[in-house]
């Protein structure tokens, strides 16, 4: 084979796949979440706010992981390629 576009397409086709079910399952997550404070606070339940803290870890450790789910996906898709 020559190095065309096929070569690299299960390196995109694999990264697209994992980002877009990783951006569906926090959605959902956070869906459900959402849903049940809602459900509390209707009932009464006062929730205190985020600390500083939780949200700089929150936002620092998405990117960090979607970056490693993508290498790893390279990685195992380059070791399955190199196989055959």
């Amino acid at each position: 084979m020559s190095n065309g576009w096929f070569n690299f397409f299960p390196y995109f086709a694999g990264a697209l796949k994992i980002i877009v079910t990783a951006i569906g399952a926090y959605f959902a997550i956070k869906w459900h979440f959402d849903e049940d404070r809602r459900v509390k606070e209707a009932e009464g339940v006062v929730f205190e706010p985020q600390s500083f803290k939780k949200k700089l870890a929150k936002m620092l450790a998405i990117p960090v992981i979607l970056t490693l789910l993508i290498i790893i996906t390279i990685y195992a898709t380059n070791w399955i390629l190199d196989a055959y």
